[in-house]
């Protein structure tokens, strides 16, 4: 038994198809099935049930997993904790939403990359389900996500949080309203998100209201719907640092809700039972200085 077999056992297991976790390993899809051969001639068991074109643990198959998960993630721990006797920081990997990307980490990063510019950053921009679910793969460092989150084998470092409003055209009738209630709200034509934390907030606003809501169109990317929303095309619930250069310019305003008072809360997230490089350690300490001053 080595490290290689082990790897391909976890990824034949994670995925359910030899084929695929060929793919990702870059091998042979022969290469892989005589690695699980070998495992299991060596074991004397049946590690994978084959039902069509997928696997399936088998009892001994599962016990294995989890063995093989900690000794791979020990053998990852302990590259990382050698590389760290080295002068130069690895590289990181992180997870952040487009909007997040965009609108409140720039500064983050470059006052990273300011006092490590030699450390490389790799970002994956997906939603917060998304960014989660590559952090319990193992595919990231950290994770800029939205909470609160709940996850067993992730901690989060709360780092900003903001109220979120409904954003409409200035000269919309709810325009000039000090606040608006759900009830005034609701018959107005809406611009929803297809898929983030604000469109769970959406569904969780206007679910079970006797007022429904008029949905007229469903839209990915923060900075299409706020041009959409410009225009007069429909009001949506945007945070206030996403439209900042929309308010200030003119072309959007932000009115609070009366109630529920909604807001946005941003932390960064990482696994508990992972070993934290010095340059993950670092952009931590960056970060929560930087949301520790404000924007």
């Amino acid at each position: 038994m080595d490290f290689d077999q082990l790897r391909s056992f976890v990824e034949v297991a994670r995925l359910k198809n030899f084929s695929r976790a060929a793919g990702k390993l870059g091998l042979t899809q022969p290469a892989i099935s005589t690695q699980i051969r070998q495992l299991e001639e060596e074991f004397q068991v049946r590690l994978f049930d084959r039902i069509g074109k997928k696997v399936f643990l088998t009892q001994p198959g599962i016990l294995l997993l989890d063995q093989a998960e900690k000794m791979l993630n020990v053998q990852k721990e302990a590259f990382e904790a050698l590389r760290d006797l080295t002068p130069s920081f690895a590289g990181l990997t992180l997870g952040a939403t487009e909007a997040s990307c965009l609108y409140l980490l720039p500064k983050v990063f470059a006052a990273f990359k300011k006092k490590h510019p030699e450390v490389p950053i790799t970002v994956y921009r997906n939603f917060t389900t998304k960014i989660v679910q590559k952090l319990l793969e193992d595919s990231l460092n950290l994770g800029f996500v939205s909470l609160p989150l709940e996850v067993r084998e992730i901690a989060t470092i709360p780092l900003f949080h903001e109220p979120i409003e409904l954003a409409v055209p200035p000269d919309h009738p709810l325009a000039s309203q000090p606040s608006v209630t759900v009830e005034e709200i609701a018959r107005y034509p809406w611009i929803f998100p297809k898929a983030s934390r604000t469109r769970q907030m959406l569904d969780q606003l206007f679910r079970g209201r006797d007022t429904p809501v008029n949905v007229t169109m469903e839209l990915s990317g923060v900075e299409t719907i706020k041009r959409f929303i410009s225009i007069g095309l429909g009001i949506s619930l945007l945070s206030r640092s996403y439209a900042s250069a929309e308010v200030k310019a003119g072309t959007i305003k932000l009115v609070p809700l009366a109630e529920p008072k909604l807001e946005r809360q941003l932390g960064l997230a990482y696994r508990t039972d992972r070993y934290l490089s010095r340059s993950t350690q670092a952009f931590i300490e960056i970060a929560k200085k930087h949301f520790g001053k404000g924007l």
